[in-house]
């Protein structure tokens, strides 16, 4: 989903919508989802920082 992006696309993406679209959610247990959610954020983070240190 971010793989090759570039970071204001990965701003853009509402990566929790897509997830829910695949039915990912049902299928993790409420630890991995909030990981998966913690990992979700953190790309944006950096994808921030990146859009940032670029301008």
């Amino acid at each position: 989903m971010f793989s090759g992006r570039p970071s204001s696309e990965i701003l853009k993406t509402d990566a929790e919508a897509t997830l829910k679209t695949l039915g990912l959610d049902e299928h993790l247990s409420p630890q991995r989802a909030n990981g998966l959610r913690s990992m979700v954020k953190r790309i944006k983070h950096d994808a921030e920082a990146a859009l940032t240190q670029a301008a």
